[in-house]
């Protein structure tokens, strides 16, 4: 197959696109990378057709995304939004070329709400949800739930996610959350004293999950602020859960973080960009660019 796989970028922020190049190479494919800024537009007739770094999209088998839809991402800003939500959308217009993934899964992976939204339509247990818009929103979640977590449906590693407890000592903070954001995203807290975990699918295979636990006084879950974290095995319900999910999300490669709690799993969210691949070495991450391909391959003809 000739497939061409939309990378983040070309620079070190991208460790995981050149990698996909290189196992399509080793499973006799013809790869080709290329970045949103590569795709454009040309006549053909009267239609017009896509092309990606100078070949037209309609002579590719197959194409795998790992699209920078962010841009320059920083806070609320997102540099090039409009511009490259469009080349993706065009992209996965094309008639008859699969896209592993198009527009629509990574939109709706990026959005908060839409996770939730697609998420509890399917059956699977997601935190109640709802807009917050005012402080006296957010303070309805806080007086219905006790403790909200508030935080912006397009948002990267875990900023500007706050817990409230105490609305009048955090209402500066909330104010100013609202003011970036315009419409927060406000969802019942659940405890991460027994931590949460991180759940890699690939396809039809999950080689690289962890368990993160919260570093002491702290409630957050994040490597980048000392929590701690190990390999584990999942149970089989956990992985039947995260493939439902990854399922219902449309997605072919996805990080999920889901919570143990005392009713059962709770998944915080599914992430289009899974990360972690390098955490345990080459071969759990050659497992799972494998794995993207095992899918490819299965569903691409």
């Amino acid at each position: 197959m000739k497939v061409g796989v939309l990378a983040w970028d070309y620079g070190a922020e991208d460790p995981d696109s050149p990698g996909l190049a290189e196992m399509g190479r080793e499973r006799g494919h013809d790869t080709r990378l290329f970045t949103l800024d590569e795709i454009t537009y040309a006549p053909a007739g009267q239609h017009v057709e896509v092309r990606l770094a100078g070949d037209p999209a309609p002579s590719f088998d197959a194409i795998i995304s790992r699209a920078n839809l962010y841009g320059d991402w920083r806070g609320s800003r997102t540099d090039g939004w409009p511009d490259r939500l469009e080349r993706l959308t065009m992209l996965s217009n094309v008639p008859g070329l699969p896209v592993f993934d198009p527009v629509d899964a990574w939109f709706a992976g990026y959005s908060k709400f839409l996770n939730a939204q697609r998420l509890a339509a399917a059956g699977l247990p997601v935190p109640l949800t709802r807009s917050a818009t005012t402080l006296t929103d957010v303070a309805t979640a806080v007086e219905e739930w006790g403790v909200a977590i508030v935080k912006p449906s397009f948002g990267l590693r875990g900023i500007d996610v706050e817990r409230i407890t105490d609305l009048p000592a955090q209402s500066d903070r909330v104010r100013e959350l609202l003011a970036a954001y315009g419409t927060l995203v406000c969802q019942t807290y659940h405890p991460t004293e027994y931590g949460e975990y991180r759940i890699t699918v690939a396809g039809e295979v999950a080689p690289i999950n962890i368990l993160k636990l919260p570093p002491a006084g702290s409630w957050r879950c994040k490597t980048l602020e000392g929590a701690s974290f190990e390999r584990f095995d999942p149970p089989a319900d956990l992985l039947e859960l995260a493939f439902r999910a990854t399922r219902a999300m449309g997605l072919t490669l996805a990080g999920l973080d889901i919570l143990p709690t005392r009713d059962g799993y709770v998944i915080l969210e599914v992430n289009p960009i899974a990360g972690f691949l390098d955490i345990f070495g080459p071969e759990p991450r050659r497992q799972a660019l494998a794995g993207v391909y095992e899918w490819v391959e299965k569903h691409a003809g």
